[in-house]
């Protein structure tokens, strides 16, 4: 995972950007997480976990992030929070037995899906789910045309099939569903002025209530 996150800046206003996607995602999830250890795999600055404390009452919060510098930021804003944060590529040392873990756009920056699948599979609790959002697959025909553009430039793998991202996590033990995000409104303003015209608007819904969907990896209780 590392070499892909930006500068701290960015950071916090992809933060921003991305709280509709959060609520979305809590609204999309089949768990009750009041009162449960929970892993983020690609924290950033914390903002997901943070949202889990103090909105839904999880006991304890953990994420990993390959970029530093949103690791400092994630203990600084953490406050007085049950959270707990650290700079990793890979879930780190000692760290398991979760209840419930999560991801949002993080599959399609990793050249070893399976490492990353065996990891997290290590990481929970018997009958867990690790609930992962990907946007950016190789069905998604906006993200296609900016893969295409930028993949040299950040060093991305190639795109993948979500029927491969499937057979990667059922290969690693887990129970496999899919399901797509509840999104209610899409913002739409930065969206608007950076695109220019309808058509563009029409492509970004599609994308958001369409092609960025939700994995349930579970795995089994026993």
């Amino acid at each position: 995972m590392g070499g892909y996150w930006q500068s701290a800046a960015l950071d916090e206003a992809m933060q921003e950007e991305h709280g509709f996607i959060w609520r979305a995602m809590l609204d999309t999830i089949d768990v009750d997480l009041a009162g449960r250890r929970v892993l983020d795999a690609g924290c950033n600055q914390g903002g997901f976990l943070r949202l889990l404390v103090d909105g839904l009452g999880i006991r304890e919060g953990y994420g990993f992030d390959p970029a530093s510098g949103a690791i400092d930021d994630a203990r600084r804003l953490a406050g007085g929070r049950p959270l707990t944060f650290e700079t990793a590529d890979t879930v780190p040392p000692g760290w398991g037995d979760f209840d419930a873990a999560f991801s949002h756009e993080v599959l399609y920056l990793l050249h070893d899906l399976s490492t990353h699948a065996a990891a997290m599979f290590g990481a929970l609790a018997p009958g867990a789910p690790y609930f992962a959002v990907m946007g950016v697959h190789a069905g998604s025909r906006l993200m296609a045309e900016w893969h295409a553009s930028a993949a040299q430039e950040l060093g991305l793998p190639r795109l993948y099939e979500l029927g491969e991202v499937i057979e990667t996590f059922e290969r690693s033990g887990f129970d496999v569903a899919l399901t797509r995000l509840q999104i209610g409104f899409v913002p739409m303003s930065e969206r608007a002025g950076g695109h220019g015209h309808r058509r563009a608007l029409f492509d970004w819904l599609d994308y958001y209530t369409r092609d960025k969907v939700m994995f349930r990896f579970t795995r089994p209780a026993t």
